[in-house]
């Protein structure tokens, strides 16, 4: 019951400081699930537009499949289990990403967990996740799923993945990762379950895959504008620096593909240094920066990258030769300017009426773009962890000579790698 009462204090409060409307009455679900209704009425889901917005559902089939329930259950019961739901995954991510870590620097469990729940539930891709009623956090679970997955050496690395590129099409950059990472049977696996699972929904409704794969998969004006203030990709950023006038294309590729390089380059060599968790987060905020729309609400990959980034700050360090370049240091400052920009929703600070303009000049494109920065910034300098013990008191057991002697601690406490 205490955590409830801090999350619902919590709420509040960004209610009342946060710019802009940090809950969006469920915008998005109430889409996904009138298109689904429409559908069910028999006309065609990519048709369907809700009330009087040009918004309409731009998912794969497949994604239609797994949110169809929602048509068939009672507003309020939707509402109610998205929300229960986010929540639940997010408390379980929470547990699975700190628990390791606090044991191995010898926090108190579940107070480091609960300490934790709260700030990760104050970032702005967390709560606007909730708010709109988006998959963000459920499509993150299936990725760090295959984190656990590919650490236990599992036949089953890779599903989430594969499932997660179904419903939406950006996590198939996760499939690249794992072949580079040469981690080709979880490469192949999410490959073949984004297949099949695409394959099932075009046996439902064949002409509805037809049409999303050779016709609405094409039309990007369908998700959005580019220069709007909550679109934090590159191409993004570009647009409002041009507005009212076109971003270059030619400019974007570049800058994509740089990134693109950069962020695989780092998340492979954390794959194989061990860090499979570094090398999986990486590659989810390549994925939101090189997209051509990333909305606020999909950069929930600064959830693993702020525990990492922790768990690196409170870890020991070679003594440097400057306390300046501590790369503890480092890591607690990077970690306190995400928290700092993505808890205030710095980007709603510089914006017009209308949300698709900047103010303030050269300090108002630094302020729009900010979560924009923080996502470069993590793509290259999130650290790769090195192998550290758990804290813990060793067990005494009897050596072969008749002895006593300490026990091994298992090496490399931190369990999601």
């Amino acid at each position: 019951m205490a955590a409830v009462a801090v999350l619902v204090a919590v709420a509040t409060v960004v209610s009342a400081v946060v710019p802009n409307d940090p809950w969006h009455d469920f915008f998005d679900l109430r889409v996904y699930r009138g298109a689904v209704d429409w559908w069910l009425g028999g006309r065609s889901l990519y048709d369907f537009t809700y009330g009087q917005s040009p918004y309409g559902f731009t998912y794969p089939p497949f994604a239609a499949l797994v949110v169809l329930p929602m048509a068939l259950l009672p507003l309020g019961v939707v509402l109610w289990a998205h929300t229960l739901l986010n929540v639940a995954v997010l408390a379980g991510i929470t547990w699975w990403l700190v628990a390791p870590v606090a044991r191995r620097h010898g926090w108190p469990l579940p107070f480091a967990w609960l300490v934790a729940v709260p700030v990760l539930f104050v970032l702005e891709p967390v709560r606007e996740t909730i708010g709109f009623g988006q998959v963000n956090l459920l499509l993150m679970a299936l990725v760090l799923a295959d984190v656990a997955a590919l650490r236990r050496g599992s036949r089953w690395a890779g599903v989430g993945i594969g499932l997660a590129a179904a419903v939406k099409l950006t996590p198939g950059l996760f499939v690249v990762y794992l072949l580079l990472a040469r981690r080709g049977r979880a490469a192949g696996t999410a490959a073949a379950t984004a297949a099949l699972a695409t394959l099932l929904a075009a046996a439902v409704d064949p002409g509805t895959s037809w049409r999303f794969w050779t016709e609405t998969l094409w039309q990007t004006e369908r998700v959005g504008q580019l220069d709007k203030t909550s679109n934090q990709s590159l191409l993004g950023g570009l647009a409002r620096l041009a507005d009212p006038g076109e971003p270059s294309r030619v400019v974007w590729l570049v800058l994509a593909v740089a990134v693109l390089a950069l962020g695989l380059s780092r998340a492979v060599r954390a794959a194989r240094a061990g860090d499979v968790l570094v090398g999986v987060t990486i590659t989810g905020l390549v994925t939101c920066l090189v997209s051509p729309i990333a909305w606020t609400h999909h950069l929930v990959w600064v959830v693993p990258a702020l525990v990492v980034l922790v768990d690196r700050a409170a870890g020991r360090s070679p003594a440097p030769a400057s306390r300046w370049r501590d790369p503890r240091l480092g890591a607690a400052v990077l970690a306190a300017a995400t928290v700092g920009v993505l808890a205030s929703s710095a980007v709603w600070f510089a914006r017009s009426g209308a949300g698709h303009h900047l103010d303030g000049g050269p300090l108002g494109v630094l302020v729009a773009d900010s979560f924009l920065l923080v996502a470069l910034l993590l793509v290259a300098f999130l650290p790769v962890r090195t192998t550290l013990p758990v804290r813990t008191t060793a067990p005494v057991r009897e050596s072969r000579g008749g002895g006593r002697s300490p026990a091994r601690s298992r090496p490399g406490g931190w369990s999601p790698r």
